[in-house]
């Protein structure tokens, strides 16, 4: 394997130390590494040399096979200063074996990114070999813990946005046997995540606080969410509207199925009304303000009490309440961007996993995935590896 995060290459050669003889099918290309623990992990092997520039430097051999570990120089080249040079200038630049590690960041970074890419901690242990590397499951879960925290605090680190728009929604996720809430804040225009919060939509007193927190540090003018009665009244002076995509999807549901029982019954008037209603839901250019034909809906149906005419009256009274709720932002009125972001960063990978261990490694995830998307499609994995 070629392994040139320092940007140098070292040949391990075979022959007489003396006449610096080659044998060209005895070549491989290490990296170089400086410490002691890692000197002491090879051993001296006579008519095995180490070539620099085409000159034989030392006898070391590596213990372990092909391995993406470093070949480590026993005496002599490591006290060369254009070599220690090299080292310490691409080790600041965070290439090669960080402090105290015992693998390289590029092994590390592979880890994470091909557990990103969907493969379990076992599956990527399993494919490390196939590039002379090693690697135990629990140490590509430790690397990608570490990665997503390091994700995390590099995100918080960041100046607070300033925000337009603020999508807000709620999903659940499995951690340790149980399910726990997540809730996400997203920047509907630019399609960003803002933060991510350990919180459930059942707990109306946690949401209202960390939506009301949020909002203030962004700036935010309005607040878009679905039709969940526990973001009412959590965005205080500024504007509360409501997903038209979720607005739409769900009153046109239940439309739907008071039609589909209306013809089941043989009401006409019932199955023209609802059908009626269907049409004003799909209307292009939605009118900001109650159209009249809904408002004399409501009024034909005001008075029922009993049956398919009940449903039909609170389905009516409900749209018309809402009518004005609604986005009507000429950019985009939905909340698809939030619920693309959860999808993206969350959803897609939980279901092809059993679960989080730790509510920390939850939150986390969110903004590895996020990390990993970049800006642009660059990412630099230098910053959390």
């Amino acid at each position: 394997m070629i392994c040139l995060l320092y940007g140098f290459q070292l040949e391990l050669v075979r022959g007489s130390q003396e006449t610096g003889e080659r044998c060209s099918e005895n070549r491989f290309d290490y990296e170089m590494g400086v410490s002691a623990q890692q000197r002491k992990a090879f051993r001296l092997r006579r008519g095995t040399s180490l070539a620099w520039n085409g000159v034989v430097e030392s006898s070391v051999v590596p213990v372990s096979g092909p391995s993406l570990m470093l070949v480590v120089v026993e005496t002599g080249l490591y006290k060369r200063p254009d070599v220690m040079s090299m080292i310490r200038r691409n080790i600041r630049e965070g290439k090669g074996v960080g402090h105290g590690r015992h693998r390289s960041d590029r092994l590390r970074s592979i880890g994470v990114i091909l557990y990103m890419f969907g493969l379990s901690y076992r599956a990527v242990a399993q494919f490390l070999p196939l590039l002379d590397c090693r690697g135990s499951k629990s140490s590509i879960e430790r690397d990608v813990a570490e990665a997503g925290h390091k994700a995390r605090d590099y995100h918080e680190s960041a100046p607070p946005m300033r925000v337009r728009v603020l999508g807000v929604d709620g999903t659940g996720a499995a951690m340790a046997g149980r399910n726990t809430g997540v809730l996400f804040f997203v920047d509907i225009e630019r399609q960003r995540l803002i933060c991510v919060e350990s919180v459930s939509e059942q707990d109306t007193r946690a949401v209202r606080r960390h939506v009301s927190r949020v909002l203030r540090e962004v700036g935010a003018e309005e607040l878009r969410t679905d039709e969940h009665s526990v973001y009412k009244g959590s965005a205080g002076s500024r504007r509360h509207r409501i997903c038209l995509t979720h607005w739409r999807k769900s009153k046109g549901k239940r439309a739907r199925q008071l039609y589909d029982q209306a013809v089941a019954e043989e009401r006409c008037l019932e199955a023209m009304s609802m059908k009626q209603l269907q049409e004003l839901l799909r209307m292009e250019p939605r009118p900001p303000t109650v159209p009249e034909a809904l408002t004399r809906l409501v009024r034909r149906y005001i008075n029922g009490r009993k049956g398919l005419l009940w449903k039909i009256n609170q389905l009516l009274q409900h749209v018309e309440r809402t009518w004005g709720q609604v986005s009507d932002d000429p950019r985009d009125p939905t909340n698809n961007s939030t619920e693309r972001i959860i999808g993206l960063t969350l959803k897609i990978r939980a279901k092809t996993m059993r679960g989080f261990k730790a509510e920390a490694k939850l939150l986390a995830h969110p903004y590895l995935a996020t990390f990993l998307r970049g800006n642009e499609g660059l990412c630099d994995l230098r910053q959390i590896v």
